[in-house]
């Protein structure tokens, strides 16, 4: 009984292949007497002639062209599990899709990526903008590894899981224009239309829920702009056009500074659920360690 030494196998396929110990010695990066050594020792180990040498150069005997199936079958092991390693390791090969909203994604994901590139530096990640439910099918479709959404739906598909994590805060505010009615306390629910007002789209999910806390109040809010991004809301905001909806968080900086006041209104506490999507079946380590740094930060 000895031990399999997979370099002198790895040499004797090498030499095998090519029919050449010049060939194998540059294949492997050694000395030829260093090939014929190899192939000498293992020679000895096997108490078996390996190959014939002629005026022709060198063939393999009967014992060789078994000992080569072997061979090559231990190397093919070996490579793969190599591979194998090195996926498990190596995580610059891994990529990550996310899929999340602008006002999601310009204010708030940011925070959330950085924590997650501080663990994994090397990992690609594409992040897609899209409508929330453009975002959940290309989730089904597996094109997407992950979804972060306000107010998402929960699909027609028992593998994607919906999990809330947690819920941000929303309020009206307004610049230094409109300021005398941050000051008034809370304005009656209709005596907001009575200002530019300035709304999510009526087709999203987000302004849906506006509109459900206003009907309970027998109120229809009647917008002077309608917009799906946050950022450019906040822009219209400054630039004193109107007053606004944004999810508090987003502007916190703002309004501790005073370059945004927040105009209350008599309704209850509007809170927005930020929830993660995946797919339980499909989802990979690198998803994973992201959903969890999710979490954990909440």
């Amino acid at each position: 009984m000895y031990d399999i030494d997979l370099n002198l196998y790895k040499t004797f396929y090498v030499v095998a292949k090519y029919n050449s110990f010049t060939k194998a010695s540059e294949k492997l990066y050694i000395s030829q007497p260093a090939v014929t050594h190899a192939i000498k020792k293992l020679e000895t180990q096997l108490d078996v002639e390996l190959f014939k040498r002629d005026s022709k150069g060198i063939s393999l005997t009967k014992a060789g062209e078994l000992v080569y199936h072997y061979a090559e079958h231990l190397c093919e092991l070996a490579e793969a599990n190599k591979n194998l390693i090195d996926d498990l390791n190596d995580i610059k090969k891994e990529v990550l899709n996310i899929g999340v909203p602008t006002h999601i994604g310009t204010f708030y994901f940011v925070n959330y990526l950085k924590l997650f590139n501080q663990i994994y530096p090397n990992v690609k990640v594409n992040i897609i903008n899209k409508k929330s439910d453009e975002m959940l099918n290309m989730l089904i479709k597996r094109e997407l590894d992950i979804v972060i959404d306000t107010n998402m739906a929960t699909p027609n598909d028992s593998t994607i899981k919906v999990q809330k994590v947690f819920d941000l805060e929303s309020c009206f505010v307004c610049n230094h224009q409109y300021k005398d009615i941050s000051k008034k306390g809370k304005l009656a629910p209709k005596d907001l239309n009575q200002y530019p007002l300035i709304l999510p789209s009526s087709t999203t999910a987000n302004r849906k829920m506006i509109d459900k806390y206003f009907k309970e109040k027998n109120v229809i809010l009647k917008p002077l702009v309608e917009v799906n991004s946050s950022s450019i809301t906040k822009g219209i905001i400054n630039q004193g056009i109107g007053i606004g909806w944004m999810i508090k968080e987003f502007i916190k900086d703002d309004l501790k500074s005073g370059k945004l006041y927040e105009v209350k209104v008599d309704i209850n506490q509007v809170l927005t659920p930020v929830s993660i999507a995946y797919h339980t079946k499909y989802v990979n380590d690198v998803a994973k360690a992201f959903i969890k740094i999710f979490k954990d930060s909440n």
